[in-house]
């Protein structure tokens, strides 16, 4: 493949824009190089400072990467006094933001000089154990508070009220239970039992058509065995828990602010700070002190937003706290890319500010696919998003021309198989395999050459299945049974050895490593002895 190096048109048009500048990037289309450019042309023409742009990205990687494509175009440009000063730029995610600030402004914040960021596995803990502290205070001796914790259980309970804890200080909203609609319990049951019928399980359509409450549909796991029927159950499960919390809701309440307060006394013994934390104070902070938030906003000229469509409000009133009317706001990003809902970002946000613009600057000029493809995903997605979508074309030249479709649909009718007692999950899985087996036979690929991209990893391990039965070969990085396959198995047992120096028997169970792990182990222990 063959592409321009120069900037496109709508890439120059992004570029040079001034004042508040959205941009809607499609999947490919050099949105980097958009923001490098942008960045370079700002220090090198007009003399802007490094550290008077501030440029948010969405992850640390991508902000590391960031970083270095700059610093490379700066010094093709022959500036490497510019490419020195990078260092002390401001690039970085919302949450290194907030943390370099913070460090600037602790005593105007309110916290500890010294404060720590906890990473996952320690705010895990402290979530933990807050959690037990409220509950125990919550409970105490009363029998209705006894029996909601039995209704719930205390696994579900704590993953519950943490999870909406999480969501709402994430979005900078109000410790606040809302109540609820209606849950769909009644939907969602019948697409179980008819589920449940086509495949012919007996014991548990008996169970369904008694009439349980939601007490009883909590954990469906016993008698709902198997992947097959996972996502009808999981949606049953959740319309119970539903339906049960907008029922409790004042007493669910009162242990989320108890496990609030605990969770923070927790963090202040150890002057510790969640990512959560770092936006709320940041934020605080701002609106609290005109002068640090003139400050600031003074310092930069500049601010550049990538990846914008997974941003939520609080990150977003943030930057506007941030922004200076006389200064360049640039947001750049693809509401079609936005995957990390599960981290709280909301894509109603890019909507809403792209309103508020007005003009939206598209790029459309795509750099990785070939032009057959593109014109399969703009038909596809253009009857889908209507609108909104922004068609793209291939800006790459390909010197080889495409052998046999770019793409090949295989399509699955669920329908046809209600009541043959198989389920189209697997059925499906089947069809893949066999399609997939064809290729690798007639040699148009290897089977290192083709991967199965999903959803959700869930239903995994059918295609694995499906696909080891055709004689393939599988490497699997996804589904819950990722930690079940052997050559994880092997790694866990071997590695277990090592570590408690066990003898060769403890190595029974794994397949092709059980000599060498034994020769390592051995070995290991032997230099020891010396």
């Amino acid at each position: 493949m063959t592409v321009e190096t120069a900037p496109n048109l709508e890439q120059v048009r992004a570029i040079e824009e001034p004042g508040v500048v959205f941009v809607s990037a499609g999947a490919g289309t050099g949105k980097t190089t958009v923001i490098v450019e942008r960045f370079c042309r700002a220090v090198c023409d007009r003399g802007l400072d490094v550290d008077s742009i501030l440029v948010i990205t969405y992850t640390e990687r991508a902000a590391g990467e960031l970083r270095a494509r700059i610093r490379q175009r700066l010094r093709e440009l022959g500036r490497h006094d510019l490419a020195r000063e990078l260092d002390a730029g401001w690039i970085s995610t919302i949450h290194g933001f907030c943390h370099r600030l913070l460090r600037a402004h602790p005593f105007e914040a309110g916290i500890d000089p010294r404060f720590r960021v906890l990473d996952e596995s320690q705010g895990r803990v402290l979530r933990g154990e807050a959690f037990r502290t409220a509950l125990e205070e919550f409970c105490g001796d009363d029998p209705a508070r006894l029996r909601l914790l039995a209704a719930y259980g205390g696994r579900r309970l704590r993953r519950m009220l943490t999870g909406v804890h999480e969501t709402l200080r994430s979005s900078g909203l109000p410790l606040r239970l809302e109540a609820a609609g209606d849950a769909g319990l009644e939907p969602r049951l019948e697409e179980l039992r008819a589920a449940t019928a086509e495949l012919g399980e007996t014991e548990l359509l008996r169970f369904l058509e008694g009439g349980p409450g939601p007490e009883s549909l909590l954990d469906l796991s016993d008698l709902a065995r198997g992947d097959v029927l996972a996502e009808a159950r999981q949606g049953v499960e959740r319309a119970a828990l539903e339906a049960l919390a907008a029922r409790d809701r004042e007493q669910l309440q009162e242990l989320l602010l108890g496990y609030d307060r605990a969770y923070r006394a927790a963090k202040d013994r150890e002057s510790a700070l969640d990512f959560e934390d770092l936006q709320l104070l940041a934020r605080e902070l701002l609106q609290g002190s005109d002068e640090i938030r003139e400050r600031e906003s003074w310092r930069f000229r500049s601010i550049m937003v990538d990846e914008f469509q997974d941003t939520n409000r609080l990150q977003c009133e943030l930057i506007d706290l941030l922004a200076r009317d006389d200064g360049e706001l640039f947001f750049v990003g693809d509401e079609f890319q936005s995957i990390y809902r599960f981290r709280h970002a909301d894509v109603e946000v890019f909507r809403e500010r792209r309103e508020q613009v007005g003009g939206v600057l598209a790029l459309t000029q795509n750099y990785r696919s070939r032009p057959e493809v593109l014109e399969v995903i703009n038909h596809l997605f253009a009857g889908d998003f209507g609108e909104t979508f922004q068609p793209l074309s291939a800006a790459g030249r390909f010197p080889d021309p495409a052998f046999g479709p770019a793409v090949e649909l295989l399509v699955t009718d669920k329908d046809s198989y209600k009541g043959s007692g198989t389920h189209w999950r697997p059925a499906e899985a089947r069809h893949i395999a066999a399609r997939v087996r064809e290729l690798v036979d007639s040699g148009e690929a290897e089977p290192g050459e083709i991967v199965l991209l999903f959803a959700a990893g869930t239903d995994a391990r059918h295609y694995e299945e499906a696909l080891r039965a055709a004689g393939l070969p599988t490497f699997r990085a996804t589904g819950r049974d990722y930690y079940h396959q052997q050559q994880v198995v092997d790694l866990g047992r071997c590695s277990s050895a090592w570590r408690k120096r066990l003898p060769r028997d403890s190595l029974q169970g794994t397949r092709g490593c059980s000599r060498r792990s034994s020769s390592a182990t051995t070995g290991w222990r032997s230099r020891r002895r010396r």
